[in-house]
């Protein structure tokens, strides 16, 4: 009987088990959270596309209407952005679609859906995108070495392969974020 009366003390010294977040505070915070990819989305969108305008500058500038190295390599690094915004956008109307009052196992579905898509993307788009865009930023480095200082051309060079190394290291840490969020997604549906 000295078991049962331990049994029952330890018992009785637990606390009661509170939520910690009730249910709108719960959802708020989700909206929160989806406020912040949307503006994460518009943001990559302006920035990308931003970057593009400035190569169709650069393109017209140097009047490069002639087809060689530094013409395909811009073309290249132009036309790679211009896929990355569709996947840009695209991926913002499918995130849009999914709503936050749905139940919790349909809403946690709908959202793995949508990384999975996601998934897709970093893996196979991604790279893809990534080294075309690399491969166009080296077809433009001897045009820019033939009329560029010496001193602007090794600029160009150190700047823009670093800028490809940390912006890679980046890229692969928001990639492996989003795949432990999908990780933690399929344990809820």
């Amino acid at each position: 009987m000295t078991d049962f009366n331990n049994i029952q003390e330890i018992w009785n010294l637990q606390k009661d088990a509170k939520p910690e977040k009730n249910a709108s505070e719960l959802i708020a915070q989700a909206e929160k959270h989806s406020k912040t990819i949307k503006q994460n989305h518009m943001w990559t969108i302006g920035i990308i596309s931003f970057t593009v305008l400035i190569l169709i500058y650069y393109f017209v500038w140097t009047k490069s209407y002639q087809f060689n190295s530094l013409t395909f390599g811009l073309l290249l690094m132009i036309s790679m952005l211009i896929f990355r915004i569709i996947l840009e956008i695209n991926s913002g109307i499918k995130f849009k679609s999914i709503k936050p009052d749905l139940s919790l196992i349909d809403y946690s579905k709908k959202v793995k859906h949508f990384y999975e898509w996601r998934k897709k993307i970093h893996l196979i788009l991604t790279p893809i995108i990534y080294i075309s865009y690399f491969i166009g930023f080296t077809m433009l480095l001897p045009a820019f070495k033939a009329n560029f200082s010496t001193g602007f051309y090794m600029y160009c060079l150190i700047s823009g392969y670093g800028f490809f190394f940390v912006f890679g290291y980046f890229l692969i840490k928001q990639i492996r974020k989003e795949l432990k969020l999908i990780e933690f997604l399929k344990g809820i549906s």
